[in-house]
């Protein structure tokens, strides 16, 4: 709707959203950054990149090539997620599984069969070009008002 954008609390709402959503990103960011220089992260098998991402290599037996394609995958996927159930263990101690999302990517090549995942803050709400927007917004509207308060006096 165009009231979406013009509108001065819909715009405010929703600037206290991603502003309040990156906010706990923050506090993930913080909590994987703890868990890995303790080396829990390590002891698991979790690796961590610079965005606080965790990735997970699952190797899987080669015998699951034999299956027809179809039931190949329902096959993959069922171990993948048995694999996953020890690492949501971990999560949820740590109390983070509810802000994550899992992305996967399967691995066919001669050295490696199996799936690599991708563990990663889930953003809800956040759009970075609506952060934009509304701090142009309201940027543009206090200068708009300081000029109109120069011109009175």
């Amino acid at each position: 709707m165009i009231l979406d954008y013009i509108e001065p609390t819909r715009i405010y709402k929703r600037l206290a959203k991603h502003v309040e959503e990156l906010t706990k990103y923050s506090k993930f960011k913080k909590i994987i950054a703890e868990l890995n220089s303790q080396g829990k992260l390590d002891e698991i098998g979790l690796k961590v990149d610079s965005n606080s991402n965790m990735y997970i290599g699952i190797d899987l037996n080669p015998e699951l090539l034999l299956y027809s394609e179809t039931s190949q995958e329902s096959v993959e996927l069922k171990l993948v997620a048995e694999k996953m159930n020890r690492y949501n263990d971990f999560l949820t101690k740590e109390g983070i599984l509810d802000a994550i999302k899992v992305d996967y990517e399967r691995i066919q090549t001669d050295a490696f069969y199996g799936y690599i995942l991708q563990i990663g803050f889930k953003f809800n709400e956040y759009r970075r070009s609506d952060l934009i927007y509304g701090s142009v917004y309201f940027s543009a509207l206090f200068i708009a008002l300081a000029l109109s308060i120069s011109v009175i006096l």
